[in-house]
């Protein structure tokens, strides 16, 4: 999450016409095979304090779609994720070797998963929005899934770090949200020979340099046709979920309806925004200034980020599987929530 110091153009979203919430059906959950590599191997110890503390999750509400056992599995695989990126690969400071050794993580990562992860280069020549360039060569990792239909939907998180710091919550936690839904999204019911049941193609980005002034999603967005971007339904963000005991959600009034209303569903204890949390910027804000709908995630405690205090300590497990389902949920039920407001 970025420091305020830097001045963004913001662009407020037209209002979004009322919808109705009627949903996709969510395919059922099938169990966890044997033969799925457990993440964050090196973090074995972490990683059973971890599962102590989601065995406590109470039951979900009867008309919830997902189950405590959907919530404490999405919560065990992003803690993996995220103790490995915070722990072993540790900080990730912008546009440095440790950013680049970081990337090379996260490329390994999702090829274990299926994919075919591309890097997209960027630096010191990369100048956008009257932005000081980034100070040295960056990139961002970016990958599909491609759906049964036409449009895009954008999930991302930045990766890096500011000096000194492991960044758990910010923003090892959104990438292992991240990881955590592209390893479960690439398997039954939810895709079947690489090719997902949404009527869309799904693209995760892992943005680099967010902690010096945005400068990989500015730049990403920068490069795209004005019809590629009229081909993006949807940006979703995620960006310090992990530490607090809420979560917070703040973007077009057409997505934070449908997220507060299945949060309710779910039990998720979810606090809805009418502006950015006092702190920071985060990559949504580049998309909201091309007029892409935006949404963001957070958890409701950032007081340590940006700083060594930002360490897995302070991460809350549950809220990683809260903002997962969340996330999923919106997912399968973007078709009937496209508002035609662009």
């Amino acid at each position: 999450m970025t420091s305020k110091r830097f001045t963004l153009s913001l662009v407020v979203a037209a209002a979004a016409a009322l919808l109705l919430t009627a949903c996709n059906p969510i395919p059922a959950e099938p169990p966890v095979t044997a033969g799925v590599p457990t993440p964050g191997s090196a973090c074995q110890e972490r990683n059973e304090i971890a599962r102590e503390t989601l065995a406590g999750t109470p039951p979900s509400p009867a008309l919830a779609r997902f189950d405590a056992a959907d919530r404490k599995a999405f919560a065990s695989s992003a803690f993996g994720y995220l103790c490995e990126l915070s722990e072993v690969v540790g900080p990730r400071e912008s546009a440095t070797q440790e950013e680049l050794e970081s990337a090379e993580f996260l490329m390994e990562r999702f090829t274990e998963l299926g994919y075919s992860p591309e890097m997209q280069d960027f630096g010191r020549w990369t100048t956008v929005k009257d932005l000081r360039p980034p100070p040295g060569p960056s990139r961002n990792i970016i990958l599909e899934l491609p759906g049964r239909g036409e449009g895009v939907v954008i999930l991302g998180a930045h990766y890096d770090t500011t000096p000194d710091s492991v960044g758990a919550n910010d923003n090892a936690s959104g990438v292992g949200v991240l990881l955590a839904l592209a390893e479960r999204l690439a398997q039954p019911p939810w895709s079947n020979q690489a090719v997902s049941v949404f009527p869309f193609t799904l693209r995760f980005i892992a943005f680099g340099s967010e902690e010096t002034g945005l400068h990989g999603s500015w730049h990403y967005v920068d490069q795209l046709t004005d019809a590629e971007l009229a081909d993006i339904w949807v940006m979703i963000n995620l960006d310090s979920v992990g530490s607090g005991t809420t979560l917070f959600a703040v973007g077009n009034p057409w997505l934070t309806r449908h997220v507060s209303e299945a949060a309710e569903r779910e039990g998720v204890l979810l606090t809805i925004g009418r502006r950015w949390l006092s702190g920071g910027f985060s990559d949504n804000f580049s998309f909201g200034d091309a007029w892409v709908p935006t949404i963001f995630f957070s958890g409701n405690d950032i007081s340590r980020i940006n700083s060594p205090d930002d360490t897995i300590e302070f991460i809350n497990p549950a809220l990683l599987g809260d903002t997962a389902v969340l996330v999923l949920d919106l997912l399968a039920s973007l078709e009937d929530l496209q508002c035609g407001c662009r």
